[in-house]
């Protein structure tokens, strides 16, 4: 059976950019009166990357209902990497955030006084690794159970991160 994986493999051998592109900013510097177009521009760029998790989380769940687990396991870890690209901007008023993003930059994202991040950080870096493989081994395929408690970890991950946008309006 021939596989098509020209999207997701040009994604995760970062040959295609799909980051959000606005104009060149960074307005931590600026005074506030100074830089409300480029405030609205932050925020309009955050709302960007969130609006690309929830999209991808429902193709998620589009792929998994179609048994298409690898895409879903994929489309998983760019809900993820959205999410955490909008948490960078929203925290360093910065519209470009980094391609790619480390465990030393993800836990400081995810972490709070209230909750600490690491269980957040380390399913992130659990599903990075799990979508970067190229095939998984075919004595060992992904079973739905699994891919069921991956993708409603993601979606619970996704919400409580979402809601860190809204809460901490100031940055």
């Amino acid at each position: 059976m021939a596989k098509n994986w020209s999207i997701t493999d040009a994604h995760c051998n970062h040959q295609v950019d799909f980051t959000p592109r606005l104009q060149d900013h960074d307005i931590s510097t600026q005074p506030r009166s100074k830089h409300i177009p480029a405030y609205q521009m932050l925020r309009t760029t955050i709302m960007a990357y969130h609006q690309h998790a929830k999209y991808h989380l429902k193709l998620a769940v589009i792929m998994r209902n179609h048994n298409q687990f690898k895409a879903c396991l994929i489309l998983c870890d760019w809900a993820l990497a959205s999410m955490i690209k909008a948490l960078y901007i929203h925290k360093y008023h910065s519209v470009h955030p980094p391609k790619e993003l480390t465990m030393n930059e993800i836990l400081p994202l995810v972490h709070t006084d209230t909750e600490p991040g690491l269980d957040i950080a380390l399913f992130i870096g659990t599903i990075q690794h799990m979508s970067s493989l190229a095939d998984y081994p075919y004595d060992q395929p992904i079973q739905l159970n699994n891919i069921e408690k991956l993708l409603q970890r993601t979606e619970e991950i996704l919400d409580e991160l979402a809601t860190r946008l809204k809460d901490d309006s100031s940055g």
